[in-house]
C-alpha cells in the first residue's frame, strides 16, 4: 500500500512539472484523478495501521531465544485473576511463511490477543498452533484463533475431549473475575492429529510420554535450534513440579525417558537448555533434580505408609533436594503421593 501511494505522488509531481510546460496536456485530469487515488490510498493504509494497532490488552514480550524462535514468559504460581491465567509458557517460531505457536495460552481472549500482537510484531499472521499437553491454562487460547490449523497428539486431542469440561469450570473458579476472557465457546479441539511416540511437525521433533494413565504430554525441540528443549509438563523452572493430574511412578518414568532421549550432547559449542511450564531456560542440573524428585517422592511416601504416619504429617525434606523440598506444591505433591502409596498398598493387602 505504501508503494502504491509513493507511485502515484511521483506521477503526480511529474505530471504537474509537465503541466508547468504545456497548460493543454492530459495532466490535469491526470493530476485530480492521481491526486484522489493517492488519498484513498493513505486512508486506506492508515484504517490498516489503526486496526493493527488497536489489539485488545496489554503488550505481549517475544522475547528472542534464537533465530526465528521466541519466548513467550509465563506469570509464576497458579491461574488467578491478576495474571488472568497466563501461567504456562509458550513459544513462537517461524519457518518460512508459516508461524506456529507451541501453546497458545488460557482463554480465547489470550489467543486473539496473542495472534494480533505476534502478526504486529512479526509482519506475519500465526498459522499454525499446538497443543503440547491437556492444561487449559497452555491450550484454550486456540478458541480465539479462527481459520488457524489447530495441532495436537492424537492422545492428547483425546484427553482434551474429555478433560476440558471439567478442567475449564476448575479454571473458571480460580479466574474469578477474568473468567469472561474464556468467552461463550471456551474449546476448540485440535482437528490436526500425530500420532506415536515421536515424530517431526514442521520446524520441531517431539516426544510423547504420560504424567500419569491418560494424561498424556509431548515434548519439543526445535530443530534449527537444538541445544533447546520444551517440556511443558515435566519440568518446572523454579521449586517443586506441579503434580496435579499426575502420579509420582508416571512422572518418574517419564523424567528418566526424557533424560534418555537427551543424553547426547548438544552441538558444539552450545550447551543445553530447558523450558519448561513455568520460569527461565535452565540448566542440566535443574533436569537432574527433577529426576530424583519422583523417586525420592515415592519411596518417602511407600516408607510413611508402612510405618502408618498420618496423611497430614508435613511433608519430609527429601535427601539432596532441598530446593524441591519446599513450598506448596511440594506439600500436595506429598499429600498425593501418600494417598497413591496407601492405595496401592490397600491392592496388595486384597489381593
Amino acid at each position: 500500500m505504501r508503494r502504491f501511494a509513493t507511485l502515484w505522488f511521483d506521477r503526480l509531481r511529474a505530471c504537474t512539472a509537465a503541466a508547468r510546460r504545456e497548460p493543454h496536456s492530459r495532466c490535469p485530469n491526470l493530476a485530480q484523478r492521481a491526486g484522489r487515488a493517492a488519498l484513498a490510498a493513505l486512508a486506506l493504509l492508515g484504517a490498516t495501521l489503526g486496526a493493527r494497532a488497536a489489539c485488545p490488552g496489554p503488550p505481549i514480550v517475544l522475547q528472542p531465544l534464537a533465530e526465528s524462535l521466541w519466548w513467550v514468559a509465563a506469570a509464576a504460581g497458579d491461574a488467578d485473576a491478576g495474571n488472568r491465567g497466563q501461567v504456562s509458557n509458550l513459544l513462537i517460531a517461524r519457518e518460512g511463511r508459516r508461524v506456529w505457536a507451541l501453546g497458545t495460552g488460557p482463554s480465547a481472549a489470550f489467543g486473539e490477543r496473542l495472534a494480533c500482537q505476534v502478526r504486529e510484531q512479526l509482519n506475519q499472521p500465526v498459522t499454525d498452533a499446538i497443543a503440547p499437553w491437556p492444561r487449559p491454562e497452555l491450550v484454550l487460547g486456540q478458541a480465539g484463533m479462527p481459520g488457524v490449523r489447530r495441532w495436537a497428539h492424537a492422545d492428547v486431542a483425546r484427553a482434551m475431549a474429555q478433560r476440558c469440561p471439567h478442567c475449564v469450570e476448575r479454571l473458571r473458579q480460580r479466574l474469578g473475575e477474568a473468567a469472561a476472557d474464556l468467552g461463550a465457546h471456551p474449546v476448540a479441539l485440535p482437528d490436526r492429529r500425530v500420532a506415536g511416540a515421536h515424530g517431526r511437525l514442521g520446524p520441531w521433533n517431539w516426544w510423547r510420554w504420560q504424567r500419569a494413565p491418560g494424561v498424556p504430554v509431548t515434548v519439543w525441540q526445535h530443530r534449527s535450534q537444538p541445544s533447546l528443549v520444551y517440556a511443558p509438563g515435566l519440568l518446572w523452572g523454579e521449586g517443586a513440579p506441579d503434580g496435579r493430574d499426575a502420579d509420582a511412578a508416571s512422572m518418574a518414568r517419564a523424567m528418566t525417558a526424557l533424560r534418555q532421549a537427551f543424553a547426547a550432547d548438544p552441538p558444539a559449542g552450545t550447551e543445553r537448555r530447558w523450558l519448561g511450564e513455568q520460569g527461565p531456560p535452565v540448566a542440566d542440573a535443574v533436569v537432574t533434580d527433577h529426576l530424583r524428585y519422583w523417586p525420592a517422592l515415592e519411596a518417602a511416601a511407600t516408607e510413611a505408609v508402612q510405618r502408618g504416619d498420618d496423611e497430614t504429617a508435613p511433608a519430609p525434606a527429601l535427601p539432596g533436594l532441598p530446593g524441591l523440598s519446599q513450598g506448596l506444591l511440594h506439600a500436595l505433591n506429598w499429600q498425593r503421593a501418600w494417598r497413591q502409596s496407601e492405595e496401592r498398598s490397600f491392592q496388595r493387602s486384597r489381593r
